[in-house]
């Protein structure tokens, strides 16, 4: 299988789909819909996803640029994990599965994200999936993680 390479303004094969580069405010509002789901756990932070719905245009502005400022940023800066660790924290929590409680088999660990850092999370992860689509990059009987 051919390894795909991705460069920081460029895209994959010609295709349209890009996985670094601003996003317009459009893109941004409907990731927001589309990746905060309602009544999740919020992270750390305490903010729940409803917060970064309801939030006023000024808000979303700033939300806007601290994404669009991670996705332009050149590759040295951000293998240096520029990103404060308090934006990038998690907490691991266990949901129960089913049965009794007291058999850990029964439980399933679940990593509560900060609302920024989920959103971004699912801008990338939708963007890849894009791209993976795209250029063909899995196999047909490839069906996992589709």
């Amino acid at each position: 299988m051919t390894k795909l390479k991705i460069d920081a303004h460029r895209t994959a094969g010609g295709t349209q789909a890009r996985l670094r580069g601003a996003l317009t405010s459009q893109e941004i509002t409907k990731y927001v819909e589309y990746c905060l789901k309602p009544d999740k756990a919020p992270g750390p932070d305490k903010c729940p996803n409803e917060l970064l719905k309801a939030m006023s245009d000024e808000e979303f502005l700033i939300i806007q640029a601290w994404v669009n400022e991670i996705l332009t940023l050149p590759e040295k800066i951000i293998d240096t994990a520029r990103q404060s660790r308090s934006t990038i924290n998690g907490t691991i929590s266990q949901l129960h599965k089913g049965g009794s409680t007291n058999k850990m088999s029964n439980q399933r660990p679940v990593m509560l994200l900060n609302s920024g850092y989920r959103l971004l999370n699912c801008i990338i992860n939708e963007q890849l999936k894009r791209i993976v689509e795209q250029t063909n990059v899995l196999e047909p009987g490839q069906g996992g993680g589709r």
